[in-house]
């Protein structure tokens, strides 16, 4: 047997990056949360996922463990043995449609228990009680969707803006502005956009930076695949844009998966070279907890200064609308 250097292993579990991406990325964020995590990672990056924002106020332990019991008596289990031999789509369906008399859909995943999460991920920041590390968070530009997002003239904008906002509807038309039916469809995806998924990791971001000690960065991923004509994909090529999940194979390199078993993208030169980029960013943040490379300087976000880096058709760096941001803190639509 080949001799372990176990020094050596001590130093890199020393230097541990936790990551993640949708639920993965609330996953991480939860975990920065955790006082049962303290001490086990150095770094957290989260793409696409947070419970902060105007996110969903998370359930308490008394809350879960009544859905719990309704998901078991739905599926006529006798025992946390039995749900754990089920199937685990037929859990899912009734996760998704609670056919049981129960009020609304059975949500899972963390809530309050006084164990893993004593309180709210805010409630834990705002004390100053979190796993203090280096932050790295951002979204794609288009994986956000309301009836804004869908509105195809000026007056279906203005109807979807006051159905989801309701007496604060005039005071978002103020904050975004659309004097036409030329405009509105895209002043709709922007306002879903920061509406959804940017306020949820803006808060998380702003969260660590305005309670903690280390750095917090922010990306947005804009770029938009090339697409191969003809492509039958989930949805129209043309409208989907940089949907939820786009930026992962970049920022992992595993672009060529994609047309392993028939060619859905054309890659192109410039995709490579990006994806080149967001890796080595990536590597130097879970190596130093500073994603600025040679080839991409990265500049802090902070509350003073809320910079982000976008990936696109170029990569830039751009400010971030603090005034419509702080509007969907007062309201989830």
């Amino acid at each position: 047997m080949d001799q372990v250097d176990y020094r050596a292993l001590r130093r890199r579990s020393d230097n541990v990056t936790i990551s993640g991406q949708s639920a993965g990325s609330s996953s991480a964020a939860f975990l920065q949360a955790s006082p049962l995590a303290k001490g086990l990672f150095r770094r957290a990056v989260g793409f696409s996922g947070s419970p902060f924002g105007n996110a969903d106020p998370l359930p308490t332990r008394a809350e879960a463990e009544k859905a719990g019991l309704a998901i078991q008596e739905t599926l006529q289990a006798k025992s946390l043995g039995e749900l754990r031999e089920l199937p685990a789509d037929k859990i899912v369906a009734v996760q998704r449609d609670c056919q049981l008399g129960c009020a609304g859909t059975v949500r899972v995943g963390p809530s309050i228990d006084g164990y893993f999460l004593p309180d709210s991920p805010a409630a834990i920041f705002a004390a100053g009680r979190q796993n203090d590390v280096p932050l790295l968070v951002g979204f794609t530009r288009d994986e956000s969707s309301n009836d804004l997002s869908k509105v195809k003239s000026l007056a279906e904008y203005q109807v979807a803006a006051k159905r989801l906002y309701g007496d604060r509807g005039d005071a978002f038309l103020r904050l975004y502005p659309a004097a036409s039916d030329a405009d509105a469809p895209e002043m709709g995806r922007t306002a879903a956009r920061e509406g959804i998924m940017e306020a949820r990791m803006r808060g998380w971001a702003k969260a660590q930076s305005k309670w903690g000690k280390s750095p917090t960065y922010m990306y947005m991923f804009s770029r938009v695949h090339p697409f191969s004509a003809g492509a039958k994909l989930y949805d129209d090529p043309a409208r989907i844009g940089a949907y939820h999940t786009s930026d992962v194979p970049y920022w992992l390199k595993t672009q060529d998966a994609f047309n392993r078993f028939r060619t859905t993208r054309d890659w192109t030169a410039y995709d490579r070279e990006l994806a080149d980029r967001m890796l080595g960013a990536l590597v130097a943040f879970a190596k130093s907890g500073d994603p600025s490379t040679a080839a991409t300087v990265w500049p802090k976000w902070s509350g003073d200064a809320e910079r982000l880096v976008d990936f696109g058709d170029a990569v830039s760096i751009l400010p971030m609308n603090s005034e419509r941001l702080d509007f969907h803190l007062a309201g989830t639509p």
